[in-house]
């Protein structure tokens, strides 16, 4: 029988609830996998099918992340509780989508993103049991933002030749780019807001900020704004330090609305009138997909998943992109996949309102992901709102909300930066 000071000298064994530090870089570093195999590589690409050298490199990087991912797990003898309810709720729409891109003859297309979703789906859960929710949302905010920053670095040049930064390395559009420093602004004013301001996480915030307005997004600047608001409803601000920011910040925005015309270029990209037509654009597609005939099998499980654009009656096109996630259900998944995700987007709303220990971080990302349903495609995709999306979903679920993790840190118990829990 081993000494009792020999046992003092054995390691600690790490699980779950008590991760290393290795345990936590290997899940931001699979985080980064998922979100490079799900990003756009060509921005001026629409996947309609068919396999080349992109297809097959994002697939494999996709496997390989899952792959990783199952050999994390089988490591951890204790896992994190989550529930597969969501994912239960999502598997019925893809299907009815497979249905409908039968029906509509492009089924081998809608297979090929159905098959990379459940991909997608099966390595979140997985990464969601190997480390406490806190830990895995801090994980996936900071692949985010790394991802974003490689992108709006590479991507310099499109922000002198077209006024609007977009993805260099992956090439992304710079709706896309806007969308993934959203998140991470939102995670980081959310820690300043419970644990006070550092320099780090201002400077971060400046440089994820600078990248937004850079992009030109107004709709993600919107959602950007919106979240701050409603992550400062529910946290408050517990922090003098806090108050100090706002009183810099305040006088700083205000000088640069009355002296500059940084806002005003930004609402009308540098004086373009694209503001109208964007709208009338949105509008037209949903008037044609809202406009289908309720005796059509379509209106009902829609046409496909792999059904990016639509086509119109419009003099100067004669199809359009969907650029709206409901517009999209509504042609990829019809009445019947647009109502399941509906009623789960309503269900994440109320679990998300009434979890205090999950409330704090998790209703401003739902905000967030909301807000760019409505203006951008991507809620059920192979996209990066989508992985954002069903994180927070399988949050929210009674198991995941009820785990056991009593040796977790939280805002309310510690003044400690979200990434990091006290190890026993």
């Amino acid at each position: 029988m081993p000494e009792p000071t020999e046992l003092a000298r054995q390691p600690r064994q790490q699980s779950a609830h008590h991760p290393s530090t290795a345990r936590v870089v290997a899940v931001g570093g699979l985080y980064i996998l998922l979100i490079v195999s799900v990003i756009p590589w060509r921005s001026a690409t629409i996947y309609s099918g068919g396999v080349d050298a992109v297809v097959i490199a994002k697939a494999l990087i996709a496997v390989i992340a899952l792959g990783a991912t199952v050999a994390l797990a089988a490591r951890t003898r204790e896992r994190v509780a989550v529930g597969i309810a969501p994912a239960g709720v999502i598997a019925v729409v893809l299907l009815v989508s497979v249905l409908g891109s039968m029906l509509a003859g492009n089924d081998s297309s809608t297979i090929v993103l159905v098959g990379r979703m459940f991909v997608v789906m099966a390595t979140i859960l997985l990464l969601l049991t190997a480390v406490p929710w806190v830990t895995s949302i801090a994980c996936l905010l900071t692949a985010m933002a790394a991802v974003a920053l490689v992108a709006a670095v590479t991507g310099l040049p499109s922000l002198a030749s077209t006024g609007r930064l977009g993805g260099g390395i992956p090439e992304i559009h710079p709706n896309e780019l806007a969308g993934l420093v959203a998140a991470p602004i939102i995670g980081l004013v959310v820690l300043m807001l419970r644990s006070g301001v550092r320099v780090w996480r201002l400077a971060a915030v400046g440089v994820l900020v600078g990248i937004a307005v850079a992009s030109g997004s107004r709709t993600g600047l919107l959602a950007i704004g919106v979240g701050i608001g409603v992550a400062v409803l529910v946290n408050g601000i517990r922090d003098r330090s806090v108050l100090y920011m706002l009183l810099g910040v305040l006088p700083l925005g205000y000088a640069i609305a009355s002296f500059t015309d940084v806002f005003s270029a930004l609402a009308t990209r540098a004086g373009s009138n694209d503001t109208s037509t964007a709208l009338d654009s949105r509008f037209d597609v949903w008037r044609v997909v809202i406009g289908w005939d309720w005796g059509e099998w379509q209106k009902w499980i829609g046409i496909g998943l792999s059904a990016k654009k639509i086509p119109v009656d419009i003099k100067w096109r004669d199809e359009q992109v969907l650029d709206s996630s409901w517009a999209s259900l509504l042609a990829q998944t019809g009445l019947i996949g647009t109502a399941l995700i509906a009623a789960l987007i309503v269900w994440c709303v109320a679990s998300a309102l009434i979890s205090a220990r999950r409330r704090w971080l998790v209703t401003p990302l739902l905000t967030l992901v909301i807000i760019r349903s409505v203006t951008e495609s991507g809620l059920i995709d192979s996209a990066t709102a989508f992985i954002l999306f069903f994180t927070v979903a399988s949050l929210l679920t009674h198991r995941s909300r009820h785990a056991d993790d009593p040796k977790e840190v939280r805002f309310d118990e510690a003044d400690a930066d979200p990434v990091l829990l006290r190890r026993v």
